[in-house]
């Protein structure tokens, strides 16, 4: 067990951390008022905190022991005050958190005392002053002044917590607003660096070896188990693994609760990434899945299936997809695994044993790997409690976590008076833990918003009042949900189960009586209830609801019923397109049906809705029977409507509308006038094919943050009138026709600009093209994507997108040379650039983490030697073929081994000739690809090598020993002629899987007997090869092709399950 001391100044040693937050402040500012208060709730949440209480300092040299704060501390926060920069010691504390954080995952969040973000950012006013008076004191040189200044401009950019500008917030109020951050943010960075993942390496190896990971064989292999044992981690994890060797990759989650037809849309659709087909019964997918996809050789991951026919309508049949797919299936029931001709195997996940549940739930309510000494006791019956499902330890951790001795006994003997077997009865205690707010938002993500956008909710939630920032924040922390990087919410189908178990439950089991209806079966049944005169009383208290219309003389119901909804803040209505056939209409209606859609409720209904979202909505039916005035969220997709239509008069009166939904509305040829929706801050109108204006009014719309028109094929131009959008954050342009993006200087807080696919786009005067200078509307820009289009060249003005993160361009058109001002862009990490025509690459910044680079118009290799934080370099040089005999002979790729951080790194260049020797001290490498024609041997490669690709290295006559490579698990070694030997492959203890393709020269391989984890074996067309000896007996698949002088083969009967393949 660990060690622990009680003391909070000193908190208990972590496998990584003393230390969680660094609080950096000016003693005379704010020791005793805003930095006090923050320690204490820190120290009283349980978040172990470090701040320096010397008040006094001898000397000029930082404290060896604040430095080491800074590096051990998972979070720092720069407490911003007007005299912060007078302290020498805290620029000096500043300049340490900017380099921890550009070396390793340390967050800096700031928080803006009494100061402006603007002061800090650019030395303003009293920061400006104290900065000149560092400098004419001349007691610091020029580059630690200039250190300092970098680093008040980085750390002024970032995002945190701006406390002057809420002169009527107190600071009780804020601090705790400052917590709840941190909490999640310790949270979520302690997983991203652990992943939480205990006791999860056994499981993958054993269904990729199931799975035949690198075989060519379609394979189908299932994974069974309780609710809450970790199926879906674990299948997602196979799944990305696999997903690399896979162009065509389809996840379908939750299946239990989707329509069938509908899952069969999903799977065609992202297999053949075009829009969603109408399927109209099940028979129909079926076939159109094994028409269409049958030449496709497929990663699929069905998770959540729960009935056989949901099998038999996805994967009837293996034969419906290409040959060498992978498919896996989760589910809680071992018996629709029991399909012999189909599923290739099962494999069964059960609970975690004493030490790993421990090694879980400690990650979770003490954020390290064993718990806190006095707490050990509490732990292990915590433990006891949860059975050894990861669910439990996850949310009951999460529950516990922060809270003194005395609140664990007291929830710790309510959990123990339920049975060892009841662990829902456990986890609904957190549940309950909420207050209404929260637990309101609870059951809306687990009724309707699992996998929705979090941005959107949130406006509902706003108009309800329910704070949802601050529950989102607590439902986080307790494990209840997750928000992932693309800001989508996602809960346990578990806790899903149990939260509207607990909704019926408290009903009565009456659909009537229940806030929340969420299978439109039932919500159609308490209509039907309603229409025909039956006991509903308490239906004006349903919240929530959701509808599903497959017959038009359905739409009665509603006209009769919906407005006794007089509570109602959520409508979900799907209904079938049918107003594409008319005829169909006139001829199989009564008139009463008909007559319904021009009919008129009398006073306008549901007067508390918030959100209303009708696919295909029927365009006669009047919208004016609704109320606006509290809608804040309008979707309207896949609907017939057009510019003519006459419900926009009455959405005028939606004042309040923040989302508006029209994608995929066909028939729209230009937006209506929005100009009465002042306050809308989502426009959605991705796959309007025919849309071909915007209407100028959308200037008007000057708190829109989001506008999509992705896939608006015909969509040419863009109006001038756009640029006056002055709050918008996100642009999405992707697959347009557009040919030219206007000079908008108004818009000035754009962040992401994506134009993807824009194959008409010639002129970009948004980031300086034909300018010589970028206007302001470019400042804030972190992500541009513009790969695909007719931009011939980078402008030599991209280095004033000083925030740029992620930059991603390329195509036939992009060629010239980067331009040096690249180089100053202090925050880019992602810099792509495929299929280009560049001709020259300058220094780079060093902030980069991830390069990937292909250029046909380069014949000299890049110093990329300050890149001392990449994690992945791709770099394909192909341009005119020189002979061999003029490339150099110095090692190609010198600076490589200055790169420490690298962990993949893919090389194609006929220019590559040898490798430095330097390669070697890459010790975080785990993936190294070679595809080098003139590359003349290798040197010696990094022993955490996982996998080696070498391919098209046609000079290398030898690869020298490889037996250091203790690590590796998959070898690939292709189209390498004259290679005649492969020394130390008898060593490499780990290997799983050797391909060995298209070798003539190879004659012989060593005796493979030692490789105990070796499962495969494909040799093919290595026609000089002669004999195989001995292998192991955990070899599985021996695959032999087109070796033309093969003689002696391992005898079979030294294996247990071994398949030999000769075609």
């Amino acid at each position: 067990m660990c060690n622990a001391s009680s003391n909070n100044q000193e908190m208990e040693e972590s496998s990584e951390y003393d230390y969680e937050v660094f609080l950096s402040f000016r003693g005379p500012d704010t020791r005793t008022d805003l930095t006090d208060y923050l320690y204490t709730s820190m120290t009283d949440a349980g978040i172990r905190a470090y701040r320096d209480d010397k008040e006094l300092r001898n000397g000029e040299e930082i404290d060896d022991q604040l430095l080491q704060a800074i590096e051990q501390s998972k979070v720092s926060i720069p407490i911003f005050s007007k005299g912060y920069a007078d302290s020498t010691w805290c620029l000096k504390e500043l300049v340490k958190m900017v380099e921890s954080k550009n070396i390793r995952r340390h967050k800096i969040k700031p928080i803006f005392y009494d100061v402006k973000l603007s002061e800090v950012k650019y030395q303003l006013d009293h920061y400006g002053n104290a900065i000149a008076s560092h400098a004419n004191n001349k007691r610091f040189n020029d580059e630690t002044i200039n250190n300092w200044k970098a680093a008040l401009n980085e750390v002024g950019a970032l995002k945190g917590w701006d406390f002057q500008s809420m002169p009527n917030r107190g600071k009780g109020d804020f601090v705790r607003e400052v917590v709840n951050d941190v909490l999640i943010e310790l949270k979520s960075a302690y997983l991203e660096v652990s992943d939480c993942l205990v006791e999860v390496d056994n499981h993958v190896d054993e269904i990729m070896r199931m799975i035949g990971a690198h075989n060519h064989e379609t394979k189908i292999v299932g994974i069974h188990g309780m609710g809450g044992v970790g199926k879906t981690t674990l299948a997602k994890i196979v799944y990305n693994q696999l997903s690399n060797d896979f162009v065509n990759c389809c996840f379908l989650s939750n299946i239990r609760e989707i329509e069938i037809t509908c899952l069969q849309s999903q799977l065609i659709s992202k297999i053949l990434t075009n829009k969603c087909l109408d399927i109209n019964n099940t028979m129909e997918g079926k076939k159109a899945i094994k028409e269409r996809l049958c030449s496709k050789t497929v990663l699929l991951l069905l998770d959540d299936v729960d009935k056989a026919s949901q099998l038999d309508a996805l994967v009837q049949k293996r034969g419906w997809f290409g040959e060498g797919s992978k498919i896996i299936i989760t589910t809680r029931d071992r018996g629709i695994l029991n399909v012999p001709t189909l599923v290739d195997g099962t494999y069964e996940l059960t609970g975690m044993n004493l030490h790993h549940s421990l090694q879980l739930f400690s990650k979770h309510a003490f954020r390290r790997d064993c718990p806190l000494e006095q707490y050990i006791l509490h732990s292990e019956r915590a433990i006891k409690i949860c059975g050894g499902l990861p669910l439990a330890l996850e949310v009951i951790g999460s529950l516990l976590s922060g809270k003194i001795m005395g609140d664990w006994d007291t929830i710790l003997k309510e959990l123990e008076e339920f049975p060892q077997e009841d662990v829902q009865r456990k986890l609904m205690i957190s549940i309950e833990a909420l207050n209404e707010d929260q637990r309101k938002i609870f059951y809306d993500v687990a009724c309707f918003f699992i996998g929705s956008d979090k941005r959107i909710a949130i406006h509902m939630w706003e108009g309800c009042k329910f704070l949802p920032h601050q529950s989102l924040g607590i439902l986080q922390q307790r494990s209840l949900i997750k928000i992932g990087e693309d800001n989508l919410l996602w809960m346990h189908d578990w806790l899903r189960d149990i939260g509207r178990n607990m909704i019926q439950q408290g009903s009565g089991k009456k659909p009537e009586k229940q806030q929340w209806l969420w299978a439109p079966a039932q919500t159609l049944e308490v209509l039907r209830k309603k229409q025909m005169g039956g006991d509903v009383h308490g239906i004006g208290s349903i919240e929530a609801i959701c509808l599903k219309f497959d017959k038009l003389s359905e739409y009665s119901t509603i006209k009769e019923c919906l407005a006794s909804f007089s509570n109602l803040r959520f409508l979900e209505v799907d209904s079938q397109d049918f107003n594409r056939n008319r005829e169909f209409i006139l001829t199989h209606l009564c008139y009463q049906y008909s007559n319904f859609f021009q009919a008129t409720f009398g006073p306008l209904i549901l007067p508390e809705l918030r959100w209303l979202s009708w696919t295909h909505f029927p365009m006669d039916l009047r919208l004016t029977n609704f109320s606006m005035w509290k809608l804040v969220i309008l979707d309207l997709s896949m609907s017939r409507i057009t510019e003519k239509w006459d419900g926009w008069s009455h959405i005028k009166l939606a004042a309040n509308l923040k989302v508006l939904n029209l994608s995929k509305c066909e028939e729209l040829r230009k937006t209506p006038n929005l100009s009465f929706q002042v306050n809308l801050e989502q426009l959605i109108l991705e796959r309007c094919e025919n849309l071909v204006q915007i209407d100028p009014s959308i200037c008007h719309l000057k708190n829109l943050v989001y506008l999509n028109l992705n896939y608006c094929l015909r969509l040419q131009k863009l109006p001038d009138e756009m640029g006056a959008l002055e709050s918008l954050t996100e642009l999405l342009l992707d697959c347009t026709s557009i040919e030219e993006i206007p000079l908008w200087r108004r818009m000035n807080k754009l962040e992401i600009l994506s134009l993807l696919g824009c194959t008409l786009l010639k002129k970009f005067n948004f980031i300086g093209c034909p300018y010589e200078a970028l206007p302001d509307s470019s400042g804030n820009m972190k992500i541009l994507k513009m790969s695909f289009s007719h931009i011939r060249k980078l402008p030599s003005t991209i280095g004033m997108l000083e925030k740029l993160e992620k930059l991603e361009a390329g195509g036939l058109y992009l060629g010239g040379e980067i331009p040096d001002s690249i180089g100053k862009l202090p925050f880019l990490k992602t810099l792509v650039l495929t299929a280009t025509r560049i001709s020259a690459v300058p220094r780079l910044p060093e902030s980069l983490i991830t390069l990937c680079f292909y250029t046909h118009s380069m014949e000299t290799l890049p110093d990329l030697s300050n890149l001392v934080n990449l994690r992945t370099l791709s770099l394909q040089l192909w341009g005119n073929l020189k002979d061999p005999s003029e490339f150099e002979d110095t090692p190609s790729l010198w600076w490589i081994g200055r790169l420490p951080m690298l962990e993949v790194l893919d090389l194609g260049s006929p220019y590559i000739t040898t490798l430095s020797s330097d390669l070697v001290l890459l010790s975080q490498l785990k993936r190294l690809e070679l595809q080098c024609p003139n590359l003349q041997c290798l040197p010696s490669l990094p022993t955490n090598l996982s996998y080696l690709s070498i391919q098209h290295c046609g000079k290398i006559k030898t690869i020298n020993d490889l037996s250091n490579l203790k690590e590796l698990s998959y070898l690939d070694i292709s189209d390498c002629e004259k290679l005649i030997e492969i020394q130390g492959l008898e060593g490499l203890e780990k290997l799983r899987m050797i391909e060995f393709v298209r070798l003539p020269s190879l004659a012989r391989l060593p005796d493979l007997t030692n490789l105990k984890k070796l499962k495969e074996i494909h040799l093919k067309s290595c026609t000089k090869l002669t004999e195989i000896r001995d292998g192991p007996g955990s070899l599985e698949i021996l695959h032999i092709e087109n070796c033309l002088n093969l003689q002696k083969l391992p005898d079979p009967s030294n294996f247990k399950n071994v398949k030999v393949v000769i075609p």
